[in-house]
């Protein structure tokens, strides 16, 4: 039985998890995801490839679990926009800083990297979207707020700003300019948000 340096089963269950999220984001950010393998990733924590199945059951769920736990701040923070932000344009406009700094951070290389996945299984699929429920609910309802009694549809205009936001984090990405992306999409999106409905 291997030694147990924790205070109990459970401490060494958790600091060994958090050890091979450490070694796979490293590697994932290095190597990319075809270029990363459990036997890497073992071999990186000075471990037998066969004891990461005690923690994991392949290299899908360590790349799921290592972009949970990037992007559990974010998201974090992103519900308590709600709090921090009474005012509905305020909250929208924090909610798009929060979507770029994702964008542009280290976490967007993880969720990148999700692509490359073949096949994840329904479980993993369910956790992939399960990260992005709570943000597009806070931007729901700061919509929902903002539009109340203009009769505009709050569902298709938040859908709208979410896909500015993931349309301005991809230019992001590239751009030599990185503020005048931001710049362009905060205009946008206040534009939209602010422009009366049109009758015919």
């Amino acid at each position: 039985m291997p030694k147990i340096a924790a205070e109990n089963i459970e401490e060494h269950i958790r600091q060994q998890t958090a050890r091979i999220l450490d070694c796979a984001a490293e590697l994932f950010a290095t190597n990319g995801y075809r270029g990363t393998d459990l036997g890497s990733i073992a071999k990186s924590m000075g471990l037998a490839r066969n004891s990461l199945y005690r923690y994991f059951p392949g290299k899908d769920h360590i790349l799921v679990a290592v972009m949970q736990r990037e992007m559990a701040p974010l998201v974090e923070r992103t519900a308590g926009l709600n709090e921090d932000y009474p005012d509905p344009l305020e909250r929208i406009e924090a909610w798009l800083d929060l979507q770029m700094q994702i964008a542009t951070g280290p976490c967007h290389e993880m969720i990148s990297l999700l692509g490359d996945m073949n096949q994840a299984n329904t479980d993993l699929r369910q956790n992939i979207r399960a990260l992005h429920v709570s943000p597009r609910e806070t931007l729901q309802q700061a919509v929902t707020e903002l539009l109340a009694g203009t009769g505009r549809d709050p569902e298709v205009v938040s859908s709208m700003v979410a896909s500015m936001a993931q349309s301005a984090g991809g230019l992001a990405m590239t751009s030599r300019d990185v503020d005048a992306v931001i710049e362009e999409l905060n205009e946008s999106v206040r534009e939209l948000l602010t422009r009366r409905k049109v009758h015919a």
